[in-house]
């Protein structure tokens, strides 16, 4: 379809017959992103009537969400599953105009800060040390302690600028940031807290008698500051919990798990703020994990 073609159609988006409406949806809709411009303009224009934005950042959410199932699926189908580029993907759902060379700068700052200070002589303990005061020391990153459901505290960008986020996102950006310097840090699934695990991947810990079923040195909280914690306490939690000690609980998830758990929370908030179109929405990408 040409250009001139859309324009006609976006024009004609206001239509009050809502069947025709419904047929100019479904075509724009099938044009994609090279429709984004044109509904943009829309929402620019002062004369605009209340029908027309309605209609304009609706069929915006539908397409950008259209585009984003397909690049989930692409990534979900992918052998290396980067976690950094599934959680830039998600962020451009509520911030289309994500500004991504701000993402990976201050990554790349805050990993060179990190870089500087390690060296191959420190143990793994030492490693994390530095890590832990270059990130909540250095750079000031908090975790957020409130109940109240903002999606500030799940969107990277603005976490990266305020350093202040949910223990989720805090974790994510601590563990891309370990494993951009060769540190063996991920995530795991746990219960009502995200904590990392720093993978013993040569077998340090059998020459102290601490080596562990499931291939980990020791434990991580990012919410207190990247506490280090041994298994006992996970499995004094679990106890609390009333949860059996399953193994996933204790040995780190996949980036499909983690993202799963991402958009599992995208959710909740948005459900908590009555935003039900953004929770059908990401209720519909977490349907393609299952």
């Amino acid at each position: 379809m040409s250009d001139k073609k859309r324009k006609a159609l976006v024009a004609l988006i206001e239509d009050p017959d809502e069947r025709t409406y419904i047929v100019i949806s479904h075509v724009l809709r099938n044009e994609g992103l090279l429709v984004i411009p044109l509904l943009e303009t829309v929402l620019e224009q002062p004369s605009a009537t209340e029908l027309q934005v309605f209609r304009a950042q609706e069929l915006l959410n539908t397409i950008r969400f259209d585009f984003l199932e397909v690049e989930l699926s692409k990534w979900l189908s992918s052998p290396d599953k980067d976690l950094l580029q599934a959680i830039i993907a998600l962020n451009k759902v509520y911030d289309p105009k994500l500004d991504e060379s701000f993402i990976y700068q201050a990554l790349e700052k805050l990993r060179k800060d990190v870089w500087l200070e390690l060296n191959d002589q420190q143990t793994a303990f030492e490693q994390v040390k530095v890590l832990n005061h270059v990130f909540f020391n250095v750079h000031r990153f908090e975790c957020t302690t409130s109940v109240k459901a903002e999606l500030a505290q799940f969107d990277l960008a603005e976490v990266l600028r305020t350093k202040h986020g949910s223990p989720l996102v805090i974790g994510l950006i601590y563990s891309i940031i370990a494993n951009g310097l060769s540190l063996p840090i991920h995530g795991i699934d746990f219960p009502k807290i995200f904590i990392l695990a720093r993978m013993d991947e040569h077998h340090s810990a059998i020459f102290a008698n601490t080596d562990s079923n499931y291939g980990v040195l020791f434990y991580i909280n990012p919410t207190v500051n990247g506490l280090v914690f041994e298994e006992s306490e996970i499995h004094a939690f679990l106890k609390e919990l009333d949860l059996e000690p399953d193994r996933k609980y204790f040995e780190p998830s996949s980036n499909s798990e983690l993202i799963q758990r991402y958009l599992s929370t995208l959710m909740d908030c948005s459900k908590f703020n009555e935003d039900m179109s953004n929770q059908r929405n990401f209720e519909r990408l977490l349907n393609l994990f299952s």
